[in-house]
Order: C-alpha cells, then sequence, then structure tokens
C-alpha cells in the first residue's frame, strides 16, 4: 500500500531559505530528445535522451516579514533583477522521508496578482543551470 506525502512535507529552498507565504510548489523535469531516423530504421523513428529540462514554480502569499531562513517578497525581487553570475541561485528541492535534487537555478519569470478583495500573492518560476544532483539527504 502506497503512502501519500502530504503537501506540506515537500520543500523549495533557495540558498538554504524558503519562500514566505508559499502556498505551491511545482517541478517539471522533462526529457530533451533527439530523433533520428536512418533507412535502417525502416521509417520507425529513434529517440535517445541527451539531458533533462528541469524548472520549478513557486506561487504563495506576498510577504514582506521574511526573517530567518525566509525570502520575503523584496528577497525574491532582488534576486530576479541579479544578471550574470549573481543571478545564479542555489537550490534544493526535498520530500520529507525522500531524496534531495540540489543543484543551481536562474529565476526566469516573477509575477504579482492583486486586487481590491483578496490576498496579494506571486508566482516565481526557475529553471536550472549546470548539474544536478538527487541524492539521499545530509
Amino acid at each position: 500500500m502506497s503512502t501519500p506525502v502530504a503537501g506540506y512535507n515537500i520543500a523549495f529552498k533557495i540558498g538554504g531559505s524558503t519562500l514566505a507565504g508559499r502556498t505551491q510548489d511545482d517541478l517539471t523535469i522533462a526529457a530533451r530528445t533527439k530523433e533520428s531516423l536512418t533507412k535502417d530504421d525502416q521509417g520507425a523513428t529513434q529517440s535517445s535522451i541527451n539531458g533533462h529540462d528541469i524548472t520549478f514554480r513557486a506561487s504563495g502569499l506576498v510577504d514582506v516579514t521574511g526573517g530567518s531562513n525566509i525570502l520575503d517578497r523584496d528577497d525574491i525581487v532582488e534576486d530576479v533583477l541579479k544578471t550574470g553570475s549573481s543571478a545564479v541561485l542555489a537550490f534544493t528541492y526535498t520530500t520529507t522521508g525522500g531524496k534531495v535534487l540540489s543543484g543551481n537555478c536562474v529565476i526566469t519569470n516573477y509575477s504579482e496578482s492583486s486586487n481590491a478583495s483578496d490576498d496579494a500573492t506571486y508566482t516565481v518560476d526557475l529553471k536550472t543551470t549546470g548539474p544536478v544532483t538527487f541524492a539521499a539527504a545530509q
């Protein structure tokens, strides 16, 4: 029998800090494939995987209070505005009791949404850069 993992037991962190007000984390791993077709394949396309594109999306309530090991809205926007090598951020993606996905990433998109009757929300998109490891938690 499988044991489901509660959503609050999955944590995306940037530089060891969580994102304030986070309500959802999304992880997407997509294979990068190379297609080939030779006469010997007799019309059947062959595919090989030559890497992976790994992206994250975090959404939550806008929070400006932050704190120790918590990135608030201003911290995130500061990271969004970085360029060059300073825009590369260390990340970890963990599941309680599971392995840890870790490496470096860059923020590719940040958006905020607000209206007169609801709490302000944010969404931040990130993409890995360089090697990524998937290993037991230390």
